[in-house]
């Protein structure tokens, strides 16, 4: 019972948080976040990804570097070239998941063992009321100082300014790819197509769309012309 609790407040805390932005395009259910490419010319393109202050960097490092793959793909080219921005190229190695917040993830109530009572000297009292008196076997009570109080904490003071607002920020990035028609390209920037597609798509999870959809209607049968006596 304990643990079907913990599960639902878990999920429930999550739900209300807003999540990571994971792989999308830009405007899916009404939304601006996402990612978006544009035709510059027959070679170049702009990818860019945006994403709420949530979203990690590494994600849009992996996104990013993962629609330019796609963008080649799409027009047959076998690698391609960052010539402006960057990424990080290490998200092509390990086993990182980019994107997917799963709220349906179990967690489990683990129960310490309880702390035996030390040999020699017994507490007396509660541990939590008492904890600074003990008695030693043959012996009065005695009286251990409890150690000293540490500084209260002061917190912060803000002072708001009407008129001013900083918002946060948001990793809205976009990099510059040349297409590469030779199969052997190399050099720094370069990417081999297949490459990232294969070390990326496993390790992408694409968002879900909340939208409903709304079922078809069936069509309603034409009336039957009445009989003519």
């Amino acid at each position: 019972m304990l643990k079907l609790f913990v599960t639902v407040a878990a999920a429930a805390l999550l739900a209300g948080c807003a999540s990571p932005t994971s792989y999308r395009a830009a405007g899916t259910d009404g939304k601006a976040f996402g990612y978006t490419s544009s035709k510059l010319s027959d070679q170049v393109y702009r990818v860019q990804f945006m994403g709420n202050n949530r979203t990690p960097y590494r994600w849009v490092d992996a996104f990013l570097l993962f629609r330019g793959a796609e963008v080649a793909q799409d027009v047959g080219a076998p690698a391609f070239k960052i010539i402006e921005g960057k990424v990080d190229a290490t998200v092509l190695s390990g086993e990182d998941i980019f994107g997917g917040v799963d709220l349906n993830t179990e967690l489990t109530v683990v129960a310490a063992s309880r702390r035996s009572a030390p040999e020699g000297d017994v507490v007396v009292g509660s541990a939590n009321r008492d904890a600074s008196m003990h008695r030693t076997a043959g012996a009065m009570p005695v009286f251990r100082m409890p150690p000293p109080a540490l500084p209260k904490y002061q917190p912060p003071v803000y002072i708001y300014t009407p008129g001013y607002y900083v918002a946060p920020v948001l990793p809205d990035r976009s990099i510059l790819i040349e297409l590469r028609t030779a199969p052997d390209a190399e050099g720094d920037g370069v990417f081999k197509t297949v490459d990232v597609l294969q070390k990326l798509t496993p390790r992408i999870k694409r968002a879900v769309p909340t939208t409903p959809t709304t079922p078809a209607t069936p069509a309603t049968p034409p009336a039957a012309p009445a009989a003519t006596l």
